[in-house]
């Protein structure tokens, strides 16, 4: 992999792991339209490993405040011998929201995994399954149009990551595990179910983000495992490799981390739901190179 290739690919891992476009989506798609090498395993575990630290920075006071709630109310609960903590706790409580959040992902993630192959399938087929889920995923996108912080006690709540029910933050898990298919996006579709399940818009990209993380990591891990029992996790070849992935990392965790602000922005002014207009045009446009 040469040095220019492997930034173009920090950078795209960068921007779409966050924009609501399907990042699995785009690499499959790249490879296939521009016939690009598909990275080794570990070069995408170092990129990962950039967008990871890109969005724990971003959100690190909520990172630090979960980690510090769950030991603090954990201690006191067990010297109290009471859950009483957990709930008084904003930051212990974020933790807990996280990891029921972070069940269902799992649950659905490991189920999908044997349908689920980068480079797997006949390149047809698979083409044309990302590009039909795109199209659906524009319309996901769509749908955040319409819930509105204006309308948001209309729906049924109007939730902030303090109040936040169990039962909202297993549905927004759900939302995530099914984004494991190329063509989906984690944060659209854990986003707009937030928005429909009336969290505050930026509420609601504040625990998408932090929903990531443990997901990211937990299919990184996941897939190294499977992977390094197979004999196929690849090492790196020498110095100059070495220097080429960590500035994949460094430019995927910078784009990665201008990418979440940039969204932000866009649901705080409610233009979240514009992206549907790309993932259309790039369904659509998947779809047609295959039937033409």
């Amino acid at each position: 992999m040469s040095f220019f290739e492997a930034i173009m690919l920090g950078l795209l891992q960068g921007l779409t792991e966050f924009l609501p476009i399907s990042s699995s989506g785009h690499l499959m798609l790249g490879e296939r339209f521009f016939g690009l090498e598909e990275p080794n395993l570990l070069f995408n575990v170092v990129v990962h490993i950039g967008t990871l630290v890109a969005v724990t920075l971003f959100y690190r006071k909520d990172v630090l405040g979960a980690v510090g709630g769950i030991y603090k109310a954990t201690v006191t609960g067990l010297r109290e011998r009471s859950i009483e903590a957990f709930r008084e706790s904003e930051g212990a409580r974020l933790g807990v929201l996280l990891v029921l959040g972070t069940i269902p992902t799992v649950v659905i993630g490991v189920a999908l995994h044997p349908f689920i192959s980068i480079g797997g399938g006949e390149d047809v087929e698979l083409i044309l399954v990302i590009g039909g889920l795109l199209i659906v995923n524009g319309f996901i996108l769509f749908a955040a149009k319409f819930p509105s912080d204006d309308n948001i006690e209309e729906r049924g709540g109007k939730w902030t990551l303090w109040n936040i029910t169990p039962t909202v933050a297993i549905l927004i898990g759900v939302a995530q595990g099914l984004a494991v298919l190329p063509g989906f996006s984690r944060s659209g579709l854990t986003i707009v179910a937030a928005l429909w399940l009336a969290v505050y818009r930026t509420e609601a990209a504040r625990y998408s983000f932090l929903l990531s993380i443990p997901a990211v990591a937990g299919a990184m891990i996941f897939e190294g495992a499977i992977n390094y029992e197979a004999g196929a996790l690849a090492s790196v070849d020498g110095l100059t490799d070495a220097g080429i992935y960590g500035l994949a990392a460094v430019a995927a965790g910078v784009i990665g981390y201008l990418s979440i602000l940039v969204l932000v922005k866009m649901l705080q002014k409610a233009q979240f739901w514009h992206f549907a207009w790309y993932c259309w045009a790039l369904g659509i446009a998947g779809v047609a190179w295959v039937l033409i």
